[in-house]
């Protein structure tokens, strides 16, 4: 192989090696960036729900019963949950039409609300009721875990 060839491709190695440990260092470094609750919370948005932490708190027994109820609570409520954030939704948007009516806006947005506070009832019913059936250590945990703030929310700011 003759010199200028054994150069160029010494030289190309040495561009892709540089590349790929950059690309390798680059990653870690990104890692150890992400805040401490994203690492510890995953890329899963379900996780981030103070219900979910609060029931992974429990014994595995008290964890499969909580999964065992889940699927009726949805098929009951989630059809009126959708129904909330599309009442909502339909609502801000509406802000923008001509002519406006503040009042209608006023309305549909009261709509919403209602009906977002007895998707909040049913919740806490739920909690209320699930929490009856387990053992008081399970439910001191389930409670403390449940007032806990939130990890994924930022403290107001002084203005």
């Amino acid at each position: 192989m003759n010199r200028p060839v054994l150069w160029g491709a010494l030289f190309v190695s040495l561009a892709l090696n540089v590349f790929v440990v950059g690309a390798f260092v680059g990653a870690k470094l990104a890692e150890d960036r992400a805040p401490p609750h994203a690492q510890a919370i995953g890329s899963d948005p379900r996780q981030r729900s103070p219900v979910i932490a609060a029931v992974r708190t429990l014994s595995p027994e008290a964890q499969a019963a909580w999964r065992a109820q889940t699927p009726a609570f949805v098929a009951a409520h989630g059809p009126d949950l959708r129904e909330t954030r599309r009442v909502a939704q339909a609502a801000m948007k509406g802000l923008g039409a001509e002519p406006f009516n503040p009042a209608a806006a006023r309305a549909e947005l009261e709509r919403a609300r209602a009906m977002e506070h007895q998707a909040r009832l049913a919740m806490d019913r739920r909690l209320v009721a699930f929490a009856s059936t387990l053992s008081a250590d399970d439910r001191a945990r389930f409670g403390d875990a449940l007032a806990r703030p939130r990890q994924d929310r930022k403290p107001p700011t002084q203005n």
